[in-house]
């Protein structure tokens, strides 16, 4: 199983991403719109049997904050630089998704769990691309606004799919 934490877009925001992606016709690669989420810890090719400690962690971690609003920022790639292989939707600067994402990673660290540590960027992962494509050919979408009101452990399958295995809500004010 691949697994990662992430904190899911609402529909309606998923929806207007979705019209930007088709208007921008003859582009391959586009992620689902109903799959787009922020990635908080990608941990990798888990056995079955490793699900009840993450599902500890989540559930520790979500009860430790409360609902927040994130607005989209702008789009960026990677490979950084003129063309990139994935393009992303950039989240403006928010301190409750930081100390989300501090939390949930310190938590894994503690509990001896491995996960990928490369330095936490906040986006919505729009394509994947075959060739690499300039990030500058496509203009910013509209800003979005969503709420972030639950932690998600995910199960990654291949071509997008990718399926909620536990959610814990937020705490509430």
């Amino acid at each position: 199983m691949r697994l990662f934490f992430a904190l899911p877009l609402p529909p309606g925001p998923g929806e207007i991403l979705g019209r930007w992606q088709r208007s921008h016709a003859g582009i391959e690669g586009w992620s689902r719109p109903e799959g787009l989420h922020l990635t908080l810890a990608f941990l990798g090719t888990r056995a079955p049997g490793e699900l009840a400690a993450l599902e500890a962690t989540g559930a520790t971690v979500a009860a430790r904050h409360r609902p927040f609003a994130l607005r989209t920022a702008s789009l960026g790639g990677f490979p950084e630089g003129d063309r990139a292989r994935v393009l992303w939707l950039g989240v403006a600067p928010d301190a409750a998704l930081e100390a989300l994402a501090a939390d949930l990673r310190g938590a894994l660290a503690a509990a001896g769990e491995a996960f990928d540590a490369k330095p936490f960027r906040a986006h919505l992962t729009l394509a994947r691309f075959r060739r690499a494509r300039p990030v500058a050919a496509f203009t910013d979408p509209p800003p979005t606004a969503f709420a972030a009101d639950r932690l998600v452990l995910f199960e990654s399958a291949p071509q997008g799919c990718y399926t909620a295995l536990r959610t814990w809500h937020f705490r509430g004010v």
